[in-house]
């Protein structure tokens, strides 16, 4: 299979990015950024083999796939700005999620168990991928973001095998690769987010300043997390009962779960195959539809992906891939419409 190979002067890369960032860029930056994001299918499908065998020794059901990240979400976060107008990404060549490996289980003692397994010298010694950062420096389950958002990441460096001991360098060297882990309460949330934000045109996962629409995922997140988890990392001084009134305010007021409870849910899901682009677009009447584009290799569909998102006809499209349908559709639910699990734990746990 061929995969796109990196730019070879990460230095242009940098200024690619910084001209997307200025609002300067050409189309030949636009095409070399999109070039170094594209390369990073070659990084998923090594870390994708090597976490598959490690979860296939395991007991506990864990789902498990894999995604590029979006041409369109790579624009947008390098023309965000912070507050005094400063770019939020200095360089592009160092954004750790162009690749990205979610896992997802039962409860937090299988996360840790798992994730503490992974970081073993008895699985290390086999592999030379490096973990960019301190253990403990993304973990969002004892930290949870002000958005609300909790789950672990992990920062690795990509070193196909032998290539630290081998005096040619592979084009795929040191690119990097980030690892999420979270349990299914935590995974409920974060789709729910996303859907919603899509459905609405909203930004809530990225917002800095909360409005009331952040209030209500961050307050719905420590609740969850409080009466599923076991869990109090946010809200400290407030009782689970006021909290409980407050999401009930928001959603008397915003009415966030009942459009989410209301989605129609893809249904087609022999349609699935290993390399998958799942493309939002609009109907004619404005409602939103998604369309599977199965491929045979990944370079096509990363290709086609990428087609989509210059496109005007497009709302989402993302290039992911799985051996698992049913375990794609469960990891990607924010693009399958499926925001049912956060609804019916909200409404168990909160009352609502």
């Amino acid at each position: 299979m061929a995969y796109q190979e990196p730019p070879g002067n990460k230095s242009a890369v940098r200024r690619a990015g910084q001209a997307i960032s200025l609002g300067t860029a050409t189309e030949d930056d636009y095409l070399i950024v999109d070039k170094w994001r594209a390369a990073h299918g070659y990084v998923i499908n090594t870390f994708q083999a090597w976490l598959k065998g490690h979860i296939n020794k395991r007991e506990n059901y864990i789902e498990f796939a894999q995604r590029l990240k979006r041409r369109n979400t790579v624009i947008d976060k390098l023309k965000r700005k912070n507050s005094v107008g400063d770019s939020l990404i200095a360089d592009v060549s160092a954004m750790h999620d162009f690749a990205g490996c979610r896992m997802i289980f039962n409860d937090i003692q299988q996360l840790v168990e798992f994730r503490s397994y992974i970081h073993s010298s008895q699985v290390m010694r086999n592999v030379e991928h490096v973990l960019r950062h301190e253990p403990d420096k993304y973990n969002y389950i004892d930290r949870p973001k002000s958005t609300g958002y909790r789950g672990i990441h992990d920062v690795y460096r990509h070193f196909p095998r032998g290539s630290t001991r081998s005096q040619e360098k592979k084009p795929w060297d040191g690119l990097l690769v980030e690892l999420q882990y979270r349990t299914r309460a935590q995974h409920a949330w974060a789709t729910a987010v996303e859907i919603s934000d899509l459905l609405d045109g909203e930004r809530t996962k990225f917002e800095v300043d909360t409005s009331e629409r952040g209030q209500f995922f961050a307050i719905a997140s420590e609740i969850i997390a409080r009466r599923h988890e076991g869990l109090s990392n946010a809200f400290i001084d407030v009782p689970t009962q006021t909290l409980q009134s407050n999401l009930q305010q928001l959603e008397e007021k915003m009415g966030i779960l009942r459009r989410l409870e209301l989605l129609k849910q893809f249904e087609d899901e022999e349609n699935l195959q290993n390399h998958n682009v799942l493309n939002i677009h609009r109907r004619p009447d404005g409602s939103l539809e998604l369309e599977v584009l199965p491929f045979k290799t990944a370079a096509s569909a990363i290709a086609k992906a990428s087609a989509l998102e210059a496109s005007e006809e497009s709302v989402n499209a993302v290039y992911v891939r799985s051996d698992n349908p049913k375990q794609l559709r469960s990891a990607y639910r924010n693009y399958f419409y499926d925001p049912i699990d956060f609804v019916k734990i909200i409404q168990a746990e909160g009352g609502l």
